[in-house]
């Protein structure tokens, strides 16, 4: 570019001249060529779909290719020269027989009638073809339209029309119908990053990858609208275009961020959640910008869970093992609610912090849980295979009657039995390094591993007393059948017996539970299990003690309409914890 000639942006420097250029839609650039090859011209088209796509683009090489010249021959060519007076006049909008109106402007019925009907009877200038691009046409009165129509419909052989819209449902089915219509789609994201790096190339500039897929993404779609966010990176940078510079421009919150925010969300990390809008306040981020971005990294955390693409993000894999497709799911769908609450907040970051500490709150990974149940039922390790659920010894010839009676009636370890066990490793005394060693010794179980980094534990000399918060009260069924395991790998660890209890947040006192509970009628509140359906808050009560009385309630109902007493029957220890976190009945 000579020092004379005024600044062109990207979008009118690289616009497409000829079919070959157009990028992203090659379908209908070769549809339309094969017409004009076998010259099944049409009298009107109907261009339609998103903005920036390349509508307005594509009728103009039209209208090239129609009145081209350049190629020697009297007749439309499949590909415009560009040399020719009337590809050069085209491309500048100075062509006197190619007529552009901008159907938004242009509404009244009036100016309809003189800027087109009155001009179609007459015979073209100079070129082959006189053609009308009308753009934005859905915007055209009713009236201006019921004036086309005929035009439309039967206009002279040297007149097309080329009608391009982003709105075709507003566009009559009479005006539709006369045309040929052509969808045009959004342009992809590789589709456009592949175009921002051979024009950057071209330009001579630094521009990274990553920097140009967040421009991609950022487009929308819309070539043009990630060619004007190119201008204003180049103008934003000293020379280099990352990652980082584009995301300052575009006010994006920063990726160490997003990934704080939903791994915080996954693991209901209120402490680390309240640091991520702390960190938002510090920096003055837009709360709106926030939640979008939160909601469409989940979108796309989501797609790769299912095994869709590659990862989109450094982390995401990480991610993607704490949680499954369906809870990646649920918490886009509702954050994208609270974003909708949000846009009408006086004071957004408030309430999006609010929003999402209820969200954190309501969702629960059921199908993730389910998973763990499952592999826990097959004996499943982290590499594929837990140990087998342990069974009961066999009595050995040395075992009398009355040693066998007392280890049935007495399933915790006591003191005596442990000091009478040999070759014990050296006692450890700190509680807290027992503890973390016992942890570790369980880490190749999936489910026990998982309960006991999900509680707190209380010491009392010998007596450990495990709880299970708000939120995670459904551990506390298997985690009691484990106590005798729990038990036996402390003696073995550290050299001593201790008593382990269980206690959820349901329970109002902290009472041992054996390693083999009984089967007993739990006690109820006088109050309903509400389960609300309002989005995008929804609460349930996982109470494993509301669950149980829910389930004794279908039970007695079932058997009522039976006409039958409730029998008592022996349900298995693994499904009655099923029935006791979830509620249910065993029908057979």
């Amino acid at each position: 570019m000579s020092e004379n000639t005024g600044y062109v942006s990207l979008a009118n420097k690289y616009r497409p001249q000829k079919f070959e250029d157009m990028v992203g839609q090659e379908s209908i650039s070769k549809t339309l060529q094969n017409a004009l090859k076998l010259g099944r011209i049409a009298h009107a088209y109907l261009f339609y779909g998103p903005r920036g796509c390349g509508k307005t683009t594509t009728a103009r090489i039209l209208a090239k290719a129609l009145n081209c010249t350049g190629h020697g021959n009297d007749k439309p060519t499949a590909e415009p020269c560009g040399e020719c007076p009337q590809c050069r006049e085209i491309a500048q909008s100075g062509d006197m027989d190619v007529l552009e109106l901008d159907a938004a402007s242009n509404t009244q019925v009036e100016k309809v009638r003189e800027a087109i009907i009155e001009r179609v009877a007459l015979a073209s200038s100079r070129d082959r073809y006189k053609v009308f691009i009308l753009d934005e046409v859905h915007m055209l009165s009713a009236s201006s339209f019921n004036a086309l129509l005929k035009t439309i419909e039967e206009p002279p052989a040297h007149v097309i029309f080329i009608l391009a819209t982003t709105e075709k449902h507003k566009v009559p089915a009479t005006i539709v119908s006369r045309c040929q219509t052509f969808r045009f789609r959004p342009i992809t994201v590789d589709e456009i990053t592949k175009h921002l790096l051979e024009l950057a190339e071209a330009e001579g500039l630094n521009l990274t990858e990553k920097a140009a897929r967040i421009i991609a993404k950022n487009a929308g779609g819309a070539l043009r609208d990630a060619l004007t966010l190119m201008d204003r990176a180049i103008a934003y940078s000293d020379g280099k275009i990352d990652e980082k510079l584009v995301g300052e421009m575009l006010g994006l919150t920063p990726q160490d961020l997003l990934t704080q925010t939903i791994t915080a969300l996954i693991q209901k990390n209120s402490a680390s959640l309240h640091a991520a809008f702390e960190t938002l306040r510090a920096e003055g981020f837009d709360a709106n910008s926030f939640l979008k971005d939160v909601k469409n990294a989940l979108g796309d955390l989501f797609y790769f869970a299912l095994g869709q693409g590659s990862a989109p993000f450094d982390g995401a894999e990480k991610i993607t093992a704490l949680a499954t497709p369906g809870l990646l799911a649920a918490l886009s769908r509702k954050i994208n609610k609270l974003a909708e609450e949000v846009k009408f907040a006086d004071n957004a970051l408030i309430s999006a912090e609010v929003g999402l500490f209820t969200v954190m709150d309501s969702c629960f990974d059921v199908e993730g849980f389910i998973r763990r149940l499952e592999a826990l039922e097959r004996g499943e390790s982290t590499e594929g295979a837990l140990p087998p659920p342990t069974t009961p010894k066999k009595e050995t010839p040395a075992v009398n009657k009355t040693s066998a009676t007392a280890s049935k009636t007495t399933p915790h370890i006591s003191k005596t039995q442990a000091v009478a066990e040999s070759a014990k490793p050296s006692k450890i005394a700190d509680n807290q390094t027992l503890w973390e060693k016992l942890v570790q010794a369980f880490k190749p179980s999936i489910f026990v591993y998982d309960a006991l980094t999900n509680c707190t534990v209380r010491f009392e000399g010998d007596d450990w007393n495990i709880h299970f918060g708000k939120g995670k009260e459904f551990y506390k069924v298997p985690a009691s059948n484990k106590l005798t395991e729990l038990e036996k790998m402390a003696l073995k660890l550290g050299g001593r017996a201790i008593h382990f209890t269980v206690t959820a947040n349901a329970t109002e006192q902290t009472a041992a539970v054996t390693a083999v509970p009984t089967k007993t009628v739990a006690t109820r509140e006088e109050k309903a299990v509400v389960i609300s359906t309002e989005e995008p808050f929804i609460k349930a009560d996982f109470s494993a003690d509301a669950a149980a009385a829910v389930a004794d309630t279908k039970a007695a109902k079932a058997a009522d309409a039976l006409g039958k007493p409730l029998a008592a029957q022996a349900v298995p220890e693994e499904v009655q914890g099923l029935l006791d976190i979830f509620g249910g009945e065993v029908l057979a």
